[in-house]
């Protein structure tokens, strides 16, 4: 459907117009509504019955100012009389406060008509925490969708939504495994090499959810922004799991691979510097500042590749490190020395940090946010509080810039 497209801000009323045209019944996906949701307490959890049925389901769209018959479209009159966006702001606002859990990435968007009325239509994703129920006015009840329209759940239909989303964190974390065996193991066209390795994964919940794919071609197009970590060039090549980005040189010392479904693995081989030391200095370290100024350099990237190419939030963010046992992490800067009364080398050869939710998109320093209790999990292995590069804002600066700044 035309409504479906990736890019929501550019809706317009010719999408809606094919909408008629093809005749598109109402369905699973897709609910008209002729005239606007009212203000009286029926009205207002109506929208929410209809809002937590989608984020329930598989998602869709609720377009408000077409009129149907049989489910059928008969004319886009639209709404007459109304600000847009004090409309738009009420509509949001009665989803924010009448749903549990709160349903993220719900797009909301007025659409002017030629006839000088308006279409509000809104947007709603698969839920990755469901059930959401609707809670108003003292009742509670939990809503999915059918293609003959919503209808209350039923208790074995709860069962399932409840054990949905623990499910797909687990395929999640058996992936992350499955992918780090393989590549400890030399596995591929290329295996990746190098002393001590870095892999990221970014894995949008939907990938493990739904059926959609990406498309490639689109990837492949824009796969500079899919830049391997800390190279400076790349030749994208089509595989079996979709597209892999590989650093250039007669080994393979980091690649960054995007699959079908949307899954991005970038990994780092030698990781592991050596110093020239003098008695007693540890020789083997991870330059610490360097090492995550190279992820925070290139995880914006990623992620906002992943908004252009339309994959819906939220992305579940995984840093893992292998090869490091009795490994050193420090600023480069700093030499360390046996004798530290606080040192503390990496006690084992693998470390998988916490996984980390991003709900949804935003700025380059909310990711930074998102993803800081990974890097303070980093730094307690090594014996310290937190990460010393975040600012109080918890926003990464380099510690240059900070020795810089004070």
């Amino acid at each position: 459907m035309p409504i479906d497209r990736s890019d929501f801000d550019s809706i317009s009323e010719i999408d809606l117009q094919e909408l008629l045209t093809a005749q598109v019944p109402e369905g699973l996906t897709l609910d008209y509504k002729r005239d606007p949701y009212g203000n009286a307490d029926s009205d207002k959890r109506e929208l929410l019955k209809d809002v937590s049925s989608f984020a329930n389901s598989q998602g869709g769209h609720l377009v408000i100012g077409i009129a149907e018959q049989n489910g059928v479209p008969t004319a886009i009159d639209g709404l007459n009389g109304i600000n847009q966006d004090d409309e738009v702001l009420r509509l949001e606002q009665i989803i924010r406060s009448g749903i549990e859990p709160r349903i993220v990435d719900v797009r909301t968007r007025a659409i002017d008509l030629a006839n000088g009325n308006c279409a509000i239509v809104i947007r709603i994703h698969t839920s990755w925490n469901p059930p959401h129920r609707v809670s108003f006015g003292g009742r509670n009840s939990f809503w999915l969708r059918n293609s003959a329209g919503k209808h209350e759940a039923s208790i074995e239909e709860l069962r399932n939504l409840f054990t949905l989303s623990s499910t797909a964190m687990d395929k999640i974390r058996s992936f992350r495994h499955e992918r780090l065996e393989i590549i400890a193991n030399g596995e591929g066209h290329r295996p990746l090499r190098g002393d001590g390795r870095l892999i990221l994964h970014i894995a949008p919940l939907h990938a493990f959810t739904t059926t959609e794919k990406i498309d490639l071609s689109v990837v492949h197009t824009n796969h500079q922004i899919f830049m391997p970590i800390g190279a400076t060039n790349t030749s994208p090549k089509y595989n079996f799991e979709g597209l892999r980005n590989e650093r250039s040189g007669d080994d393979n010392y980091g690649y960054t691979q995007i699959f079908r479904n949307g899954i991005i693995e970038a990994t780092k081989g030698n990781i592991i510097h050596e110093r020239t030391p003098r008695p007693e200095e540890i020789p083997r370290f991870i330059p610490a500042s360097h090492f995550e100024g190279q992820i925070f350099q290139h995880l914006p990237s990623y992620i906002n590749g992943l908004q252009n190419i339309g994959v819906q939030p939220p992305l579940i963010i995984m840093l893992s490190l292998a090869g490091v046992n009795r490994i050193d992490y420090s600023d480069e800067d700093h030499a360390r020395y046996e004798f530290d009364d606080d040192l503390i080398l990496f006690d084992r050869p693998q470390f998988l940090l916490p996984e980390c939710v991003l709900e949804n998109y935003g700025s380059d320093t909310d990711y930074h946010m998102v993803v800081k209790p990974a890097f303070d999990a980093l730094w307690n292995a090594i014996g310290k509080p937190h990460d010393p590069f975040f600012n109080d804002e918890d926003i990464w600066i380099n510690p240059r810039q900070q020795r810089g700044a004070a």
